[in-house]
């Protein structure tokens, strides 16, 4: 009889166990989604961007420009400091490109001294919205080092005064090992959480990017924290990928 009962509970503990399972599996899973909204993707605050989103970072515009009519002007995804830091050798910009009459673009990098870095021209005759771009693989930042980039709309190629440009400062910074074992493990969402917190804006930028399309507020409360919520819903433009 004492071997009849261990068998009934032995086959009963084996009926159930794929339940716990299960449901050690569901708890695990519910308390990652827990920990996700629990993320925030905020900048830290720095110099605060005026009202209309104008920084060094908000465009030039010649006056009675006819290039962009629009209210909104040309515009660096950028901190309110217009600086950002990135460890990446190859990192990416954004740039916002209003409604605009121009047929091309110039986007160039230069290092502290002036010389050029890198310089190509874009086709944007139809292009608007959030253009992506990267620095392809052969040309790379030095570790430690400032540099400057400028993204030119091309108006007029004989009045360069009719032109509007936006421009930013980047400088390649050496990811701690701290930071580096912290990435390891960590969910995308969780990286681009882990970055901001670092203050490194362009692998921040660039991660809660790949993010948008399943995490839209995620990417709307990052440019919000930078004071670019007027751009925060507009979609990115199918062009201009550096190869």
């Amino acid at each position: 009889m004492g071997r009849q009962n261990i068998k009934f509970w032995g086959l009963l503990a084996l009926a159930t166990s794929p339940i716990i399972v299960t449901f050690s599996g569901l708890q695990l899973a519910q308390a990652q989604s827990t920990a996700e909204l629990l993320i925030s993707i905020e900048f830290p605050s720095g110099p605060q961007r005026a009202s209309s989103g104008e920084t060094r970072g908000g465009g030039t515009r010649a006056p009675g420009s006819y290039c962009t009519p629009g209210q909104t002007k040309l515009t660096a995804l950028m901190p309110g400091d217009n600086v950002g830091t990135t460890v990446a050798d190859n990192p990416k910009f954004f740039v916002y490109v209003p409604e605009h009459e121009a047929k091309s673009a110039q986007f160039e990098i230069t290092d502290k001294s002036g010389k050029r870095i890198y310089s190509t021209k874009l086709d944007i005759s139809e292009t608007s919205g959030i253009v992506k771009l990267a620095l392809p693989k052969n040309v790379s930042l030095t570790t430690n080092k400032e540099y400057t980039w400028v993204f030119v709309m091309i108006c007029d190629e004989f009045d360069y005064g009719a032109n509007e440009s936006v421009e930013g400062i980047i400088k390649k910074v050496e990811i701690s090992s701290d930071l580096e074992n912290s990435l390891k493990n960590a969910t995308p969402l969780e990286q681009a959480e882990i970055y901001a917190k670092a203050k490194i804006w362009n692998e921040t930028i660039a991660t809660v990017a790949e993010l948008r399309n399943s995490k839209p507020e995620e990417w709307e409360e990052l440019l919000t924290s930078v004071g670019l919520q007027e751009i925060a819903s507009e979609p990115f433009a199918p062009c201009c990928q550096i190869k």
